[in-house]
Parts: C-alpha cells; structure tokens; sequence
C-alpha cells in the first residue's frame, strides 16, 4: 500500500527536522564541554569574590577588637593593683578638755564681807593658738590654726573661733559672803583640743605628719567668781589689811 501524499511531506519534515536536532547537539556538546573543563573558574561571578574580601574584612576586625580588648583588660588589672589618690591633708580630733581664757586687767578682789561691782574697761582679742607637740614630715606650708578649727568644727564642735573679740561693759555685782574675800576674773571659754595632720599619698596611704594641741576659744565668755578665807594671786597670800 502506498501513503497519501501528504502524509509522506509531514514525515520527510519530522524527518529533516529531527536530523537537525541531532546535529546541532552533536555541534555544542563538545564546544560546552571544552569550556568546562580548560577554564573552571570562570563559572565564578564577581559577586563570590566580593563575600570572599567581606568575610576577611570582617575576620581581620575581629581579631583586632580581640587585641584591644586584651589591652583594655590588662589597663584596669594595673589601675586595680596601683591605685591613685589625690594628694590632701586631712585632721583627726583627739582628747579634749574645757579651758578659760582670761582677759588681762579683769581680775578683781573684794571684802571681807559686803559687795562688789566689776565691768570690763578695755577691749581685747582673744586668738586660737597650735601647740605641736611633733612634725614628722617638714613642709614648705606649716599647719595654720585656722586649717585645725575648721576641721573641729565639721568634726563636731561647731561654736569654735579661730579670734574672739570682747567688748567694754559687762558689769556686773555679787554678794560676798560674810569673812570670806570675794574674787572675780572675766573670761572666754574655750577648749584644749588634741589633734593630729595626716597626709594622703598617690598610692592612697595615709602618712601621719604632724600632731599637738589646739587652743581655741568658743562664742562664750561671762565672770568667773569666787571666795577665798584670804586675798591671793597665782597661790601666794596677799598681804591685806
């Protein structure tokens, strides 16, 4: 039997088409295959290598964060095992005991018996003074009283002066007991302080450098009166007739 025309014209084009598929496969295969393997790094893009210089980027910051960290870390070890202070003085407050200050011209003596009427005719400046008893360490600026009271005063004596001024008046009368002398002295209270000047080094050690007493007047003063059986001065008799 013999196929229609145009059946035999579809299967010569099937045919012809085919062949050609075939060939040109045959054709690229070999051209893909030789690309392949004479050049195995061109399938890589630029992109690859831009991650590549990123990760390394990234790896050498790290290891340089690492290195100043280790020496941020060996900074405070050192700070810790050497500390630094400020270099000051500072007071401590030792013993304390009352004192009087007592004005020149001001001591009066009466009797036997009767009264007496005292006043205070002159004025007159009573100042805080330092004893040191010890200077461990000789500076170019010696301990000033005024430095000593203002360090009393914060450590719980706040009604200290460093100078005390007493005005005129201050009269004043008593009764004396019959026989008896009677005795007045006008005054400033204060006090005999102990104190000691300590200095704080770098390394925060603290170094004792001097130490004494303070004499120091309060914002107090009044008449001091009493009776004797005879008149005296500093513990000797006065003669008295």
């Amino acid at each position: 039997m013999f196929a229609p025309i145009h059946l035999r014209r579809g299967m010569r084009k099937a045919a012809a088409c085919g062949t050609l598929s075939i060939v040109l496969a045959a054709t690229l295969a070999p051209a893909w295959a030789d690309n392949r393997t004479d050049n195995p790094t061109d399938s890589r893009t630029g992109d690859d290598d831009d991650v590549d210089n990123t990760v390394a980027e990234a790896v050498d910051e790290t290891a340089e964060d690492n290195v100043n960290n280790r020496r941020r870390h060996r900074n405070r070890v050192k700070d810790t095992d050497h500390p630094v202070c400020t270099p000051r003085i500072f007071f401590k407050r030792g013993h304390i005991s009352p004192r009087n200050f007592f004005l020149p011209r001001t001591r009066y003596t009466d009797g036997p018996g009767g009264s007496m009427t005292v006043s205070v005719t002159r004025e007159h400046e009573v100042l805080a003074f330092l004893e040191t008893e010890k200077e461990f360490v000789r500076t170019s600026n010696p301990i000033e009283p005024g430095e000593v009271i203002r360090a009393l005063r914060k450590n719980g004596i706040p009604h200290l002066e460093e100078r005390h001024m007493v005005f005129t008046g201050h009269e004043y009368t008593r009764e004396i007991s019959d026989g008896m002398y009677g005795n007045m002295w006008y005054r400033v209270f204060g006090y005999r302080i102990g104190w000691s000047a300590w200095s704080v080094l770098s390394t925060c050690r603290h170094v004792e450098i001097a130490s004494g007493i303070a004499n120091v007047p309060a914002r107090f003063e009044g008449w001091k009166y009493w009776e004797s059986k005879h008149p005296s001065y500093k513990g000797r008799r006065l003669p008295w007739k």
